[in-house]
């Protein structure tokens, strides 16, 4: 049985690599751009910046060539993109995870597109990373407690612990960083997560590696062999899999669709759990939504599914560790859960 390799823990002096896999970023987020490095300089952290940072398109070569000389690059202890984009899966063919697996783990920051990589990066090499807020969303002066516990997380230690309990409200109205470049969150509705298959009164307790991203694109590459959630459970994970997921643009019928088509090619046979985030897509079918498609997908499984979770494009975002094994406890009543906690152990 294969061992998930942990990066080492993230202290001050080290290297973070800023590397746009997916995405860069135009001069009208430059602004935006400059205070959150800042911000890490501020912690006392060496900051990289890769050549495809600051313009909005480069080719999926280019954008490839510099993830694997920052992934292979044994001086640096983290890469934080600054936020996802649509093409990550682009680059995956032209990746060397040889080559990478051979190398010293980095961390990899981000959720979004970025997860298509990290979720690969997991599953393929064994390393573990962590789905979080993405890099333009962490302002230094913003309180929140789990942008600070993204840099918990970074500086944990194998076989310590990381303990976080569900937001009690989430970001209502969508941030735009070009016209308030110092914006920070302002948590203003009302959050509850909920079981969408446990309708009694009872107390859950479910553990299991955690992988996981943006249902999007993970959707279309679950079945395959970037994943291959069967054989990274035989490699790493014999006590099972929590997979979480969130949907950034698909309707419900289109989430229904790829719930049905990720069921009958059999990636949810491992799962212990399946965790659902927020999502801020559009449903402008009155007679069929989101959490209609979701039991839809999930009729007559046994295992908890949990809907509205802090996960994914609705701030704030949970720091989930890619490898790690988590155990989320909740008291459950008429399906509503209540004192939600996300025990994560680096182990």
């Amino acid at each position: 049985m294969a061992k998930i390799q942990y990066p080492k823990p993230l202290a001050k002096g080290d290297s973070i690599a800023i590397c746009a896999f997916s995405s860069g970023v135009d001069k009208a987020f430059h602004r935006r751009l400059d205070t959150v490095l800042r911000g890490l300089t501020a912690k006392g952290f060496t900051v990289i910046e890769g050549a495809c940072l600051r313009q909005e398109h480069n080719s999926a070569k280019q954008r490839a060539e510099e993830l694997m000389q920052y992934l292979t690059d044994d001086s640096i202890t983290a890469i934080m993109p600054p936020w996802g984009g649509d093409l990550t899966m682009e680059i995956l063919p032209l990746l060397d995870f040889n080559a990478i697996s051979k190398a010293r783990p980095k961390w990899l920051v981000g959720f979004s597109d970025i997860s298509t990589f990290a979720c690969a990066l997991t599953t393929r090499c064994g390393w573990a990373t962590l789905h979080a807020a993405n890099l333009m969303q962490i302002h230094p002066n913003d309180p929140d407690a789990y942008l600070a516990d993204i840099f918990k997380a970074m500086a944990l230690e194998e076989k310590q612990q990381l303990h976080q309990v569900a937001s009690p409200f989430y970001q209502q109205k969508p941030i735009d960083y070009k016209a308030e470049p110092d914006a920070q969150f302002d948590f203003t509705a009302q959050s509850q997560w909920h079981c969408i298959n446990y309708k009694d009164t009872r107390q859950i307790e479910v553990s299991g590696r955690l992988i996981g991203g943006c249902l999007d694109t993970l959707g279309l590459l679950l079945p395959s062999n970037y994943y291959a959630l069967h054989e990274f459970k035989k490699q790493y994970a014999p006590e099972g899999l929590i997979l979480y997921l969130e949907n950034a643009e698909l309707s419900p019928m289109a989430l229904a669709r790829c719930l049905l088509s990720l069921k009958l090619n059999d990636v949810f046979t491992d799962v212990n759990a399946v965790v659902f985030g927020r999502s801020p897509a559009i449903n402008n079918n009155c007679y069929f939504d989101e959490y209609q498609a979701i039991e839809l997908a999930f009729k007559g499984n046994l295992f908890p599914v949990i809907v509205d979770a802090d996960i994914g494009h609705v701030a704030p975002n949970l720091a989930l560790i890619n490898g790690a094994v988590a155990t989320v406890t909740a008291n459950l009543s008429d399906g509503l859960a209540s004192n939600v906690v996300v025990k994560t152990d680096l182990k």
